[in-house]
């Protein structure tokens, strides 16, 4: 019995050492490839006679350090990731690899399958190892730090024996040796093994060895306890600058040095690590950004990715040590709770509760937790309140002889200001619920599980961007909210606008995270965005398809009160339930046709059986019973919605794309349509692979709704209804922009590093099925290559293996390399048996892209493949972008220059693309925009060219440059350096030119760049006289020299640079040019040398200061990580990364600000220079300058005038309200302000302020009647003997004065002091007794002091007094007059009357000279009176203290009127410039 029960067991054991699960790697299998050293490169694994390399999803240290440990390379550096070491050829041949890192080789680990991935080469793994291989090992731990020690011993592992010469200092040596802290006296020790195949050893160490193995070994020949070691494996951390020692700058010890941690990628799941580590509680808060200072030496660590499990940094994925791509301004630093942390929960901010008491954590008890406890905690830990209203989940006991209470009053702001006290009682553990522990909300939609996405960050909700919003951030959005599978993405704000804060933007979710905050992120409220760009999600309430190829197809998991089961496949389970769960989804109906495949049977889930009447319109709504048994889980396959359907073209995988929304059919707009949308759109129709995009109705225009406009598809989605667009029927375009597709309709490449390379599947009756590689050769390869838009085969078949065929059946094809199409040729069926065992087909392309007429195959003239011919570029929109793209994808390195048309010859009459419009990130000029020739203007020479650095014959040889160094020159393959003698200016000036450097700085002749090696060849101008000739003697050979190294020529080559959206040119967004294509710089690394070094090289002075108030640049960003002295002459030659190379968007773009050639300040007086006595002046001094605010000084000469006041803009304005004569002189400006350290001081040029008196013309008249009635006359008639007066009159507002009555031709002169009425200055001059020396021509002069200057007036009009007659008829004639003058006052304070007082029914009464009262003579008034328009003009023109001085030609002339409207005038300035007596 007993031999039967070993035969059995020994079969089954030989079955499973057979068996396909135990098929693994081969021996001798595992390579690294294109790295620097043995222990460096892309790795690769030997698989059934092929080599292969690694996918890098989930490729980590742990993975990394298997790798190093199978090359006998020591411990793993660094992680590397797509494709850092270039990519592989062959198939890809791991995916998904979960290592423990305990592993003997990749193989052990977990994978996907052998071949099995959803990867192109760009993603392929690297890594670099130590390149020291260990001596000493801890075997059979749980990882790598603990376990049995052995050691390396004589070609031998031993192990060490524990006994009296085993103690700390052996264990600690051990830990330090392989980096993993120190012994850990806390850890639980294990049952590890004895080690009874090995030979025992006794090893005494002295304390100074640096390996154990390098101790004192003897044998030991008796039985020994085997040594077993327990290391931290955590490197020293701590937190620095913080308030507390649990709150600070993350900083970890390698190596004998402290450093710190990059924040890239930095989440909570990280933080959780830190706090635990350190004993600190619960994490709180992520503080990017140096947010407690920049720290200083190495950064240690980049890219962690912890699960939260990871009990130190080290043991999370992580870059390797050293790597980063960081600066100092990106320290991460955390916040923990110190004394609280929560277990067990799903969100930070709920849990079991552990309070740490003394140096312990103990549980907080249940009994007596309140109401008050419960907010202390909620609001110390920043998670809200608490949650009323919610059953509190179940998170579990700790069993603990020792607990504590707690009694807080509710104010307190720690919960360690509560009595706390412990206690041995039996108790339950408290838990705390938080309402910040839902940190995701959907707002605005029809369901719970639908809506605008929200999440909580520092107790604020605010919405998420919809840039780079997809499927994946979706399901994890669904999945954080508890609901079911992601139904619908939604953008632009198709719940409605938020209206807080935009919290997340450029979310990159991988789908696996347990919350939207775990994604990649630009950071927490750092956003480019505006609430019409909210992101939105429709997400299933009850159901999910769980671990399927696409969301309609996958394990049946249902919520059944509060938790997720699986359904059971039994008796009950059938078509109605599954065309149920399809139509629920959104999923058409139950696919018979599809590959059922291996989901997997969730063993951690409840079991229940549905039972669906068939009215229901959920799964959920069914009777489910539990299923106390085992049983196989339902899994669901549906068809899926056909939304999309291909029109016009010639076949069913070719046409203009249209969709179907609401039951009608509409197109697709071309505005951002390219080769990932295309690839989308040829999946859902099941085609090919998309071989061209044909925007702008290349297949008719279609009618009724443009659906999608602006779509954005990762390539990745099922349907375009996935990618991110706008809203369905909202667009701006019309259907002359109608989206058109090209598939391949029969052949499809799989598994290769792009469309053109793969393994070969063809289409036959609506199946895809393999092709095999019998009879496979060269005329297939043609065929497939030319049908897939690839040019021409490189390599048919072998060597390179795309995968498995994935099934035993196919077909063999025959050609004859004519056919367009591999349907074409001759097919027969094939089937794989034990003696028939054909591999795939497969096929390697050149490509669709090619360089011609280059040296070498990175330069030349562009040329794309398209319809079986090859053809040339038109270059008019041809630009860095699309040159770096198409540089990638030949592995040409980075695009260095496009040279001018022609440059490689012209091109074949066949010109098939007028335009390509590339981002730059593209990895195929197919993932461009293109469009056909049409009607450009380009012809044969109007050609695109490319150099590609991979293919220059020049370089400058620099550790921290590449536009600064020794020059070296290639020739056959070899590269070396230029003799010094002969090299100039000029020669300089080309491989600047070439190299896509600027100009020539300075040149050099002594290696001043350090001596190279190799061949030193001349600087012939024959070699240097142009870029076309440095290609000649590239390729035809340089002349040799006898120079030695120490002459090795070298050049600087500065590259223009500018300050852009700053207020002059010393201010403003530092752009940088490049290859004649101005670009930005990062502001990673930047310092105030960098600035200097800026201004020097601008002429504008001393830097002040840098930051990023100019606002976001476009284009390229050429710099990052630049680093300065301060003493270089041009910022090239300052230490940065490659041109083009930087991990930054337009944020971050450095400004800056120079000192400059300040302007000198300027005076501005307003009104102007010359002002009047009395008037008000504006003094107003400004400075043209970027530096905004500072003390402006006004300064006047002669005299101790000084007034002085802080602008925050850049002028001051200084107000006089009333001048008088002392203010006249010459002001200047004086600015003071004081930047950083340094002062500016600037004193402006002065401007002169006139201040003058202006007297008006005076008036001469006679007077009538009243004082205030003059006759206006030029020509007066007396009689002798009689009397009459003459009156001087004057509009002033200067009071006072006196008038001088002259009389022509004499000397004679009367004096009067004036009589001030209101504006008005009169004087008369009575004449009695008139005799004939009386007679003659009379002038006024008005005359007045004023701050003890006299001022007079231009004399008045003349009046002629004519002497003759009698007495008589002069009073006669006065008599008259002064009844006519009656009359003109009458009518004069009758229009007064009616033009102020009519309307309110007001009587105006006159003062006269002495009193009187004037009163209004209703007396009809006429020929004299004045038009109201004549009262206007002079009303304005005096009432506002005009002068006719001040007046046109135009105006003064209508001033010689005066005298003639005498009456009009001063009556018209009575009636509105004297006080008026006003009765109502």
């Amino acid at each position: 019995m007993k031999a039967k029960r070993l035969h059995v067991l020994l079969v089954i054991a030989i079955g499973l050492l057979n068996s396909p699960l135990n098929a693994g790697i081969d021996s001798h299998q595992i390579r690294l490839v294109n790295g620097t050293t043995r222990c460096s490169g892309r790795v690769e694994v030997l698989h059934e006679g092929q080599w292969g390399s690694v996918c890098d999803d989930h490729w980590g240290i742990q993975e990394a350090e298997v790798v190093c440990r199978e090359m006998k390379c020591g411990t793993a550096l660094g992680v590397k990731h797509t494709a850092y070491f270039g990519q592989g050829a062959g198939p890809i041949l791991l995916d998904d690899l979960r290592c423990n890192g305990q592993e003997r080789a990749l193989g052990e680990c977990d994978h996907a399958g052998f071949g099995v991935n959803n990867c192109g080469h760009s993603e392929d793994a690297g890594v670099e190892c130590s390149d020291v291989p260990l001596n000493v090992k801890l075997f059979n731990g749980t990882d790598r730090c603990n376990g049995r020690l052995e050691v390396e011993h004589e070609g031998q592992w031993v192990k060490i024996c524990k006994n009296s010469h085993w103690g700390d200092k052996e264990e600690s040596l051990v830990c330090r040796e392989l980096e993993c802290g120190t012994p850990d006296k806390k850890d639980v020790r294990l049952n590890i093994g004895a080690g009874t195949n090995l030979g025992s050893f006794t090893a005494s160490c002295v304390g100074a060895e640096t390996s154990i193995a390098a101790c004192p070994l003897q044998s030991n020949l008796s039985a020994c306890e085997a040594a077993v070691v327990y290391c931290t494996d955590a490197a020293p951390m701590r937190l620095v600058n913080g308030s507390t020692s649990c709150s600070g700058r993350v900083e970890v010890f390698y190596r004998d040095h402290w450093g710190t941690v990059c924040d890239d990628g930095w989440t909570m799941r990280n933080a959780e690590v830190v706090c635990n580590s350190l004993d600190c509680g619960t994490a709180l808060e992520i503080k990017p950004r140096a947010f407690y200072g920049q720290g200083k030496g190495l950064i240690w660590l980049d890219d962690l990715r912890c699960t939260g499990q990871e009990t130190s940094l080290s043991k999370c994925k992580h870059s390797g040590l050293s790597i980063h791509n960081c600066g100092h301004g990106e320290d991460v630093g955390v916040v923990c709770s110190d004394h609280i942390k929560l277990l067990n929960g799903t969100q930070r901010c709920e849990g079991r509760i552990e309070v740490k008491h003394g140096d312990h954590w103990r549980k907080l008890c249940s009994s007596g937790w309140s109401q008050k406890e419960h907010e202390v905690l909620c609001q110390e830990l920043k998670c809200g309140t608490p949650l009323v209203g919610e059953d509190m989940p179940d998170f579990g006991d700790r069993i603990a002889p020792i607990g504590v209470k707690a009694s807080c009053l509710g104010n307190e702001t720690s919960f360690m200001e509560c009595e706390i006290k412990e206690t041995a009682d039996t108790c339950d553990s408290a838990s705390l619920l938080c309402t910040h522990s839902k940190q995701i909300r959907l707002v605005n939609g029809t369901t719970r599980c639908s809506g605008r996405v929200e999440v909580l960050h520092e107790g604020q909700w605010g919405s998420v961007c919809d840039d780079s919003w997809g499927l994946q951030e979706a399901e994890v959005a669904c999945r954080e909210m508890k609901c079911g599978t992601a139904l619908g993405v939604k953008y632009q704000a198709h719940f409605g606008q938020g209206a807080g804060s935009i919290q997340l933007d450029d979310l990159g979710c991988n789908g696996q995270e347990r919350t939207l905050g775990e994604c990649k992120h630009a950071g927490f409220g750092v956003n480019d965005c505006s609430h019409s760009e909210d992101a939105g999600v429709e997400c299933s309430e009850k159901v999910k398809l769980f671990n399927g190829t696409s969301r309609c197809n996958g394990r049946l998991e249902v919520e059944h009160e509060g938790q997720w089961v699986k359904i059971c496949k039994n008796s009950h389970w059938g078509n109605k339930e599954e065309s149920l769960v399809c139509r629920e989804l959104e999923c058409g109906t139950p696919d018979k046709k599809a590959v059922r495949l291996n989901i997997g049977a969730s063993t951690n889930l409840g079991s229940f059986t549905a039972s669906c009447v068939g009215a229901e319109t959920s799964i959920a709504a069914c009777p489910l019973q539990s299923n106390p048994s085992a049983c196989e889980a339902a899994v669901v396959y549906c068809t899926g919605q056909p939304d999309i359907k291909l029109v016009n073209g010639t076949d069913r995988c070719t046409g203009r794309v249209e969709v179907q929304n609401d039951g009608q059919w509409g197109t697709v707009c071309d505005d951002s349509w390219d080769i990932r949308d295309a690839e989308v759109a040829c999946r859902a129709m099941d085609c090919g692979t998309p071989l061209l995009i044909k925007p702008a109705a290349y297949y008719g225009p279609g009618r009724g709704n443009v659906w999608l406009d602006d779509l954005e598809c990762f390539g990745n989605e099922t349907s375009l209804m996935q990618c991110k667009h706008t809203d369905f029927g909202e667009s701006n375009c019309n259907h002359m922009e109608d989206a058109g597709v090209q598939c391949s309709i029969s052949t499809r490449l799989l598994n290769g590093s792009n469309h053109c390379s793969g393994r070969v599947e063809i289409n036959q009756e609506g199946h895809w099925a393999p092709v095999f590689n019998a009879n496979w050769g060269l005329n297939e390869a043609l065929v497939v290559c030319r049908e897939m838009q690839c040019g021409e085969p490189v390599v048919a078949s072998t060597p390179f293996n795309f995968g498995h065929a994935g099934q035993a059946t196919g077909y063999t094809t025959t050609c004859n390399g004519r056919e367009t199409s591999i349907s074409q040729c001759s097919l027969r069926g094939y089937a794989q048996t034990s003696q028939n065992h054909a591999a795939a087909a497969t096929v390697v392309c050149s490509g669709n892209v090619r360089l011609v007429n280059g040296s070498n195959k990175c330069t030349g003239r562009v040329e794309l493949y398209q319809n079986g011919q090859w053809g040339s570029v038109c270059d008019e929109t041809w630009d860095m972008n699309d040159a770096a793209v198409v540089c990638t994808y030949l592995q040409c390195g980075r695009a260095q220059k496009i040279p001018n048309s022609g440059f490689f010859g012209r091109g074949s009459t066949n010109m098939l693309i007028g335009e390509i419009s590339c981002t730059g990130r593209e990895h195929s000029p197919d993932e461009c925009r293109q469009q056909n020739i049409g009607s450009s203007t380009c012809n044969s020479t109007s050609v695109a060219g490319l150099l590609c650095s991979d293919g220059l014959p020049t370089r400058l040889v620099h550790s921290t440059g590449q536009c600064f160094g020794r020059l070296e020159v290639q020739h056959a393959g070899q590269w070396g350096t230029v003799c010094g003698e002969d090299w100039s200016m000029s020669d300089a000036m080309v491989v600047c030119g070439l190299l896509g450097c600027g100009n020539a700085a300075s040149i050099s002749g002594n290696a001043q760049f350090e001596q190279g090696t190799g061949p030193i060849w001349e600087a012939s101008d024959l070699c240097f006289n142009n870029e076309a000739s440095v290609f000649k003697c590239s390729q035809s050979g340089f002349n040799g020299t006898s120079c030695g190294h120490e002459q090795d020529a070298g050049v600087v080559c500065t590259e223009s640079i500018r300050l852009v959206n700053g207020r002059s040119k010393c201010s403003g967004r530092l752009e940088i040019s490049h290859n004649g294509q101005w670009g930005t710089i990062c502001d990673d690394e930047w310092q105030m040398s960098n600035t200097e070094v800026v201004c020097r090289q601008m002429g504008c002075g001393q830097g002040l200061s840098f930051g990023g108030e100019f606002g976001a640049g476009s284009g390229p960003i050429w710099l990052d990580n630049v680093v300065c002295t301060g003493e270089e002459d041009a910022i090239t030659q300052c230490s940065h990364q490659n041109y083009g190379e930087n991990n930054c968007g337009h944020s971050e773009d450095v400004g800056i600000v120079c000192l400059g050639n300040l302007p000198k300040p300027h005076v501005s007086l307003n009104p102007g220079p010359v002002v009047n006595f009395g008037d008000r002046v504006e003094i107003t001094c400004s400075v043209l300058t970027d530096h905004l605010g500072g003390t402006y000084i006004l300064q006047k000469t002669p005299g101790p005038f000084r007034m002085q006041r802080y602008s925050v803009s850049e002028s001051a304005t200084f107000t006089i309200p009333k001048t008088n004569l002392s203010h006249g002189g010459l002001y200047h400006c004086h600015f003071q302000k004081k930047i950083l350290s340094k002062t500016i001081d600037m004193l402006g040029d002065p401007v002169e302020l006139k201040v003058t008196v202006k007297l008006q013309q005076p008036i001469i008249s006679l007077p009538s009647g009243g004082p205030m009635m003059l006759i206006p006359t030029n020509k007066i008639e007396v009689k002798g003997g009689s009397t009459f007066s003459i009156s001087c009159s004057i509009f002033s507002k200067y009071e006072g004065g006196s008038f001088y009555l002259r009389k022509s031709n004499t000397t004679a002169t009367k004096h009067q002091e004036s009589l001030s009425h209101s504006i008005i200055q009169v004087a008369y001059f009575d004449f009695f007794d008139v005799t004939t020396q009386d007679q003659g021509d009379y002038t006024c002069v008005y005359s007045i002091n004023i701050s003890t200057q006299s001022f007079h007036s231009v004399p008045s009009k003349i009046i002629q007094v004519i002497v003759s007659g009698s007495a008589v008829s002069s009073t006669v004639t006065g008599t008259m007059v002064g009844l006519a003058l009656v009359l003109i006052l009458s009518a004069i304070v009758y229009l007064c009357w009616r033009r102020r007082g009519m309307a309110s029914r007001t009587m105006v009464q006159f003062t006269s000279r002495v009193g009187e009262v004037i009163k209004e003579d209703t007396a009809e008034i006429r020929g004299g009176a004045p038009s109201e328009r004549d009262y206007n003009t002079l009303a304005n023109e005096y009432g506002n203290g005009s002068n006719p001085e001040d007046k046109g030609p135009n105006e003064v002339e209508s001033d010689n009127n005066l005298e003639r409207n005498a009456t009009e005038d001063l009556t018209g300035r009575v009636c509105y410039e004297l006080e008026p007596l006003i009765h109502s």
